[in-house]
């Protein structure tokens, strides 16, 4: 079903809706819903799986610095109450990045998670030294933005490692 954007066309298509077509919609509905919340169930089974493993899933590529920030008071406390691990700031070393073209666009290789997946999909994993000159100026770009993508991964790891060694009486981090 395709989002209607226009209230003209959702008063139009709530006309020549009938009964029957509400009920399929409202069961498609129900469908999507139910398979959201088994994916919200599969990944609060990661999330637990990558604790007790000792791993943050900022790690393991699969959640954005973004998440950390937008944590309720209850679960800050959750993660007050674990040890996390004591985050080290990597710099980014341009000669050893590697990128990706799609879309005609260059990317930055985050993860090395990503390269198998990227590599199944058929899409060419190229050092720096291989990018050919018509990206060659958007390499410093996106070498900039992972870097200060770090730098802020990097604090809010020391601000959550913080508030659990001032509880704990554990040596306080500075930020970059």
């Amino acid at each position: 079903m395709s989002i209607l954007l226009d209230k003209r066309e959702l008063k139009k298509a709530a006309k020549e809706l009938s009964l029957v077509k509400l009920q399929d919609v409202i069961a498609t509905l129900n469908t999507v819903l139910a398979e959201r919340e088994k994916e919200t169930e599969v990944i609060c089974q990661l999330e637990q799986l990558a604790k007790s493993q000792g791993y943050t899933l900022e790690q393991l590529g699969y959640k954005l610095s973004d998440d950390i920030a937008n944590t309720g008071a209850s679960q800050r406390a959750e993660l007050v109450a674990v040890r996390p691990a004591k985050p080290k700031f990597k710099t980014i070393n341009k000669d050893k990045q590697y990128f990706y073209i799609e879309d005609g666009h260059l990317n930055l290789l985050r993860t090395h998670t990503m390269k198998k997946g990227l590599q199944e999909r058929g899409i060419e994993i190229i050092p720096v030294s291989k990018v050919d000159k018509k990206h060659a100026r958007k390499v410093d770009v996106l070498i900039a933005e992972a870097s200060a993508q770090a730098l802020e991964n990097y604090n809010l790891k020391v601000d959550a490692w913080n508030e659990w060694a001032r509880v704990n009486g554990e040596e306080i981090l500075s930020k970059k």
